[in-house]
């Protein structure tokens, strides 16, 4: 087996176990770190196969955009965390629903 396809298991392994945080939480902080996970798995796609490619330049580029995305998503994230805990309390996902308006 080369080097190659143990790089993917690994993404893969790190990728479902970011889904699996996500899926299996209720709690909004649970969450973010479970899309955290995800996304660094994909960066690490991303790199592995501009390695595998020879094309590491377009690969850090698409890693930068991958970056400052991420961040925004995860800014927004915590900005609806901090609110929904001083409306209702908790970090529930189930209660996002008492923030309608």
């Amino acid at each position: 087996m080369n080097q190659f396809a143990i790089d993917w298991y690994l993404i893969a392994l790190l990728i479902f176990t970011g889904l699996y945080c996500m899926l299996a939480s209720r709690s909004l902080v649970r969450q973010l770190v479970g899309l955290e996970i995800v996304s660094k798995g994909a960066m690490l796609c991303v790199i592995s196969a501009g390695a595998y490619s020879n094309n590491i330049v377009f690969a850090q580029a698409i890693l930068i955009t991958m970056i400052v995305i991420e961040v925004v998503v995860v800014a927004t994230g915590l900005a609806l965390l901090v609110k929904n805990f001083r409306v209702n309390g908790s970090a529930d996902v189930w209660q996002l629903n008492g923030m309608k308006g």
